[in-house]
């Protein structure tokens, strides 16, 4: 990695906000606004109901169903905001006496979104009423098709509106408060089921604040209040269905949802061929215990599945590395279509260099890009004009070709790779230099108030120079830095997942600090991210 070393005095951010060393120094290196900062540290998680004009529409068609006896469908999405949302409408509509079905498209069958076919049986067995969460905006077919079936639609969505909606109402960030402007799918949901019911329960909070984080929007304004207050729901195992997800249940962060709950969330719609994601929602509004806990069983299975092949494409993918090439596209019949994103992104972050992986459906490729800092990997590959389907943005694509157009991608990758350096994008990481002293029970403790912690934050690496290592402690594969701080020890950890060289006598650690509490003992800890 190449480091950016900052070197700060926190004094003044300690002595304005009242903060220890460690938060103050992350403060005065982030260049925000006093008004940001003053967000940050506000511990207020108050929950507010927008009443802007597309919820209070959205509202009454959904209490004139109501009194009419219609029957309500909700169409939601396959990732974890999609997931929370479609329960979070779910339980609304059931509160509320509706009577309402919900289905979620098969991701490799259907793809993303409301579809005509879907639109059509709903109308067969009756429902009046579209719901969509978490989608729409982009539905143009079906939501043609269902007005031309006389079917009355409400599109709750937050994705980019680039095109008139036909649908009746449309309810999205754009549309309502600033306050709101940051909320998820779920988020839109979640605002829908605040004015119908006056007082949601916990479970419908802690969805929301699940979803808010699986899709990283920006930590402000009510997202956040929601998120902090989902994270103290979860916390405290509420509800069973989600805090039972956590790899180690009891306090958690966003940092623990993001790695235990979202993924879990996510490798149902991934291993469609083993599961139906539709199960979820059951299952996450259920309170049988007994229920839960043979559910989560099996997702962990499902998802413990998923992490081994991952693996196992990993290997393979890497072995087909070349190593003049600055773009790899990676094809085997193989490679599974639903985990080509996660082994792209891998591969794209250990090489330093775009990855397109490609797996084979019938007689197309289809797969997912992952690019590295600096690079439009959405622009680049819009030039290729044999493609058969396409999306993503700059970081991150999906996309379709004919198996006879192959040998074509990879002349058009060779050919306009020709001239761009990759190397000169590589992107400096940020850590701040402190003094070993500074790493104090109270002052790791302390960086719990910039939770949950906004992704344009500066992200909190420290960095220590020539450190006073006391001894360099091996097991397995995992490798212990013992540092004396001056007043106590510190033990820096190099993962093996890290790759990290093993240096008896580093002149330079790098990393994140935290508090390990494990079997009643309860050290300093910096995770390495570098060792020098």
């Amino acid at each position: 990695m190449k480091w950016k070393r900052i070197q700060v005095d926190p004094s003044a951010m300690m002595e304005k906000y009242h903060v220890g060393p460690l938060t103050g120094s992350i403060l005065a290196s982030s260049g925000l606004e006093h008004e940001t900062i003053q967000e940050i540290l506000n511990q207020d998680s108050t929950i507010t109901v927008s009443h802007a004009d597309c919820i209070v529409r959205a509202c009454q068609r959904i209490m004139t169903a109501r009194n009419r006896k219609e029957k309500v469908f909700v169409g939601g999405d396959y990732d974890a905001d999609g997931i929370c949302s479609t329960a979070i409408m779910k339980r609304t509509l059931d509160r509320l006496g509706i009577d309402n079905g919900y289905y979620i498209p098969d991701r490799f069958r259907e793809g993303y979104g409301l579809n005509q076919s879907t639109v059509r049986l709903a109308h067969q067995k009756g429902y009046s009423l579209i719901i969509t969460v978490d989608n729409g905006v982009k539905a143009h077919e079906a939501l043609l098709c269902a007005r031309q079936l006389g079917m009355d639609v409400i599109v709750t969505d937050h994705h980019q509106i680039d095109a008139e909606i036909e649908a009746d109402i449309v309810v999205h960030p754009d549309y309502m408060e600033a306050e709101y402007a940051f909320l998820s799918g779920a988020g839109v949901a979640y605002q829908i089921a605040l004015n119908l019911l006056g007082q949601v329960d916990d479970t419908l909070t802690a969805l929301c604040a699940v979803a808010l984080i699986g899709d990283v929007m920006p930590l402000y304004r009510q997202t956040r209040n929601i998120v902090r207050k989902g994270i103290g729901l979860i916390s405290r195992g509420i509800p069973y269905s989600l805090s039972k997800l956590l790899y180690k249940p009891g306090p958690c962060s966003e940092t623990d949802i993001a790695f235990s709950i979202v993924p879990k969330l996510n490798s149902i719609a991934r291993m469609e061929d083993r599961t139906n994601v539709n199960t979820l929602i059951p299952f996450l509004l259920s309170e049988n215990h007994q229920l839960i806990d043979t559910y989560v069983t099996s997702l962990n299975q499902v998802n413990d599945r998923r992490k081994q092949l991952s693996a196992q494409m990993s290997e393979k993918a890497e072995a087909m590395l070349k190593e003049d090439e600055s773009f790899a596209v990676l094809h085997d019949p193989s490679f599974a279509e639903g985990i080509c994103g996660l082994v792209a992104g891998r591969i794209a972050g250990s090489y330093h260099k775009p990855v397109l992986v490609l797996s084979e459906n019938g007689e197309l490729l289809k797969g997912s890009g992952r690019s590295v800092e600096g690079f439009d990997l959405f622009s680049f590959l819009s030039g290729f004009d044999k493609k058969e389907a396409f999306g993503g943005h700059k970081a991150a694509v999906g996309i379709s070709i004919r198996k006879e157009h192959l040998p074509d991608l990879c002349d058009f990758v060779k050919e306009n790779m020709k001239n761009i350096d990759l190397s000169q994008m590589e992107m400096e990481t940020a850590a701040i230099v402190i003094d070993p002293s500074l790493i104090t029970f109270d002052s790791i403790l302390d960086l719990s108030c910039l939770s949950p912690y906004p992704k344009d934050l500066l992200q909190p690496y420290f960095m220590l120079e020539n450190p006073d290592v006391t001894e360099t402690v091996k097991a397995g594969k995992t490798v212990r830095y013992m540092v004396n701080t001056g007043k106590v020890m510190l033990e820096a950890v190099a993962f093996p997942s890290r790759n990290l060289p093993v240096v008896p006598h580093p002149r330079m650690l790098a990393g994140t600090l935290s508090i390990n509490r494990f079997r009643g003992n309860v050290k300093l800890q910096m995770n390495l991210e570098d060792v020098l």
